[in-house]
Parts: C-alpha cells; structure tokens; sequence
C-alpha cells in the first residue's frame, strides 16, 4: 500500500517531503487571522490539481471542518473519495460560548482582540462561516467514515442517500503500553486534558471541585491543553481559578506530548471531561484505554463511547453537582473505581484495536471504490477493474 499525505496550513510554506515511506505534499498559505476555515478558490484549485496529478485510487479526507471536502461534494474530481468525521461544527455552534455570560464573554477577550475581532468572537464568526461550508459538504458527499450513534445521525439527517462506514481509530502505543493502578495514582486528583475552549465546559468542572473540596479537602485538577497567558479566554480561566479560591487546587499542565499526557493519565484518580457538546474526543479514549476511572458528560457521541456504570460515568449537561458527586463516588469506592477501569480498558482495548481498524478501514474503502466503479459501470455500459486500495489523502 501507497501512502500520500497532502495538508494546507496558513503559515506554512509549498513543501514536498518523505518520511517512513510516506510522501508529503504541504500547500502553504499566508498567516492570516482565522484563514484555517476559508476556501480561497486557489487553495481548493491546487488541491483538485494535486489529486488530478498522483492520480489515487481513493482519497481519504480528514475532517469536514476546512474546504477539502468541497472536491467531493462538487463532483471536482474524478477519484473515489471517502470523509472522516472528526467534529461537526454546525452542530457545536448552539453550545459555541458554553455557559457564559454576556459579561464573561466580554471578560474573556483583551482589548487587541476586540479591536482586530479575533478572539473567542472572531472564532465562533469563522465557525459559522465554515459551519455553512460543512453543510454543503454533507448535503454534497457520498461517503462518509464516523464513529458513533451521533456523527452518523447527523450525517443521515442532513444526506440519507449517503453511505456511512463505522471505522474506529488506532490510539498511540503509549495508552496501550501504560495501566492505571489505583494503589499508584495520587489520590483525590482529577486530570481534563482537553481544556481551553468555553464549549468544554472547565467553569463546569471548576463548579464541581469546589464541592468535591468540602470532602477533600487535599482534592487536586490538573488541567492540560494550552491555556497560555497572552489570549483573552486563557486569561479569564485563571481568573476565574483565582476568584473562586482554587489557586492552590488547579495546576495548568500545559501542552503534553503522548508520553507524557499517559503518565499523568496513570497518575490521576478520576479524569473527567465536561464539555457540553463532543463527538469522540480522542482525550476519553486515551483514558479509557489506560484504564483511568472516566466521568463525562451525556452529549454528542459520548454515550457511544462509555456506558453508564460499566465503562464510566455519565452526567446531564452543565450540571456541576451531579458531576462533583461522580467524582465523590469513585474516591470513595475503590471498588468501584476498579470495576471501571477494567472494563474501560477492556471496552477500549478491543475498540481501538490496530487490526481492527485496519480491516473497518480497507473494507471501507473496497466498497467506496467498487460502488465508484459500479456507477461508472453503469454509465459507461463497459467492464471496469478493481484497483488496488491506495490511500493518498
């Protein structure tokens, strides 16, 4: 199997390289403000020209966020073409801003970013912009790759003519290598590795440590992902940290490679993920898969992820005081923080399985490359081959 991967990234200029055997192709663009979700028609050109000259014979497209999957639902090039869903960005829009308040969200921006509408504004302006592109995509595509319950139902609502393949992800080695143990972790601590955004809901998560301190007093929440100091939200979280008397509970882990994001993994009691809306977030499946006790909230494709009571723990949205009292549960009950972790681990391990995926994965392409050719068949009234699998995305 032949493997080529093209990308477009503001910033970044026209590169070509190989590395394991794998052929890159980067289509550069300048660093402008927000350009990661526009189409500029130059940019969609040079992809349908890349497509046209390595002639594939299938395409793989991650994501329906950025404008690649524009070739496909325009019919703009003559190669079978299949698109992953990774997040869906109309339906993230309603919970964009999380539970802020109208005086929050003018506290979560400095005054540059108000000036130059960048910030959380200037985000959610270029979310919408590119949640219409999304939408043309759906509508548009044939064949789409998903995960859960929840990517699938959007996909059939908004195109039920679509075939859809439920193909899993391969998880780095270090989450399949690395295991809890609760006679190992720090106790009475709570790790969220996906921090940074409103719709994430951390002011949630800050709502519930509150309470979970009146118990543990030695409660700990470790929080990784790039909360900086320079961009406005970043700056009102730690505010938000210090005001509500957590300055001593809350550590900022920062950026954390695989590594590291499994050893602090193995070293937590509970992780917990709060967000208001997720499809499924690679951050709960890295805990699941080291066998850390999860709690998480019933939303998007979650509940395809983890069953209440069995694999972790779910709570409604928003809801600060049954979250605490999740957390509560387990630093109680060894137990039962046990009986999560191996059957999280178990659940995840056969999930993520690598030669799992990779059957879900070539099966999925066989069939987007024989119906692609059964069309053709049909137009054409002549005999068409099977190719061989070839993925250059």
């Amino acid at each position: 199997m032949e493997v080529e991967v093209a990308t477009v990234y503001p910033g970044y200029q026209d590169d070509q390289f190989e590395e394991d055997g794998v052929k890159h192709f980067v289509i550069g663009q300048p660093r402008w403000p927000y350009i990661f979700f526009h189409c500029r028609k130059r940019d969609l050109d040079r992809c349908i020209g890349l497509v046209r000259e390595r002639d594939p014979d299938i395409v793989h497209i991650h994501g329906t966020e950025r404008f690649y999957g524009l070739m496909a639902a325009r019919n703009l090039i003559p190669t079978p073409c299949v698109i992953s869903l990774q997040g869906l960005l109309g339906p993230y829009l309603p919970t964009f801003f999380g539970a802020l308040s109208v005086g929050d969200l003018w506290r979560s921006h400095t005054l540059l970013e108000l000036a130059t509408m960048r910030g959380l504004f200037g985000l959610h302006r270029g979310f919408v912009r590119a949640a219409r592109q999304e939408r043309e995509i759906l509508i548009g595509a044939e064949s789409f790759i998903g995960r859960t319950d929840w990517d699938r139902a959007h996909v059939r609502c908004s195109n039920s003519k679509a075939k859809y393949y439920h193909v899993g992800e391969v998880l780095r080695q270090t989450f399949r290598v690395l295991r809890w143990d609760v006679a190992q972790c720090e106790r009475h601590s709570v790790i969220f590795t996906n921090a940074g955004e409103p719709r994430r809901g951390t002011e949630v998560l800050l709502r519930a440590m509150l309470t979970v301190r009146r118990e543990f007093p030695d409660a700990k929440l470790r929080l990784a992902g790039q909360i900086g100091t320079r961009r406005g939200y970043d700056c009102f979280l730690r505010r938000r940290v210090v005001e509500s008397g957590l300055s001593k509970t809350v550590e900022f882990l920062g950026y954390l490679d695989g590594s590291a994001m499994a050893r602090e993994l193995c070293r937590a009691h509970v992780f917990a993920i709060s967000s208001y809306v997720e499809n499924s977030p690679n951050s709960l499946c890295e805990a699941m898969q080291v066998g850390l006790p999860c709690v998480a909230t019933y939303t998007g494709g979650i509940p395809s992820l983890v069953e209440h009571e069995r694999t972790g723990l779910l709570f409604p949205t928003g809801d600060a005081a049954l979250l605490a009292d999740m957390i509560l549960r387990i630093f109680r009950d060894d137990d039962l923080a046990c009986r999560l972790s191996w059957a999280a681990r178990a659940e995840a391990s056969q999930r993520h399985a690598p030669q799992r995926v990779i059957s879900q994965l070539l099966n999925a392409y066989n069939d987007v490359i024989a119906n692609c050719q059964e069309a053709y068949h049909g137009q054409n009234g002549q005999e068409s081959y099977h190719a061989p699998t070839v993925l250059r995305s």
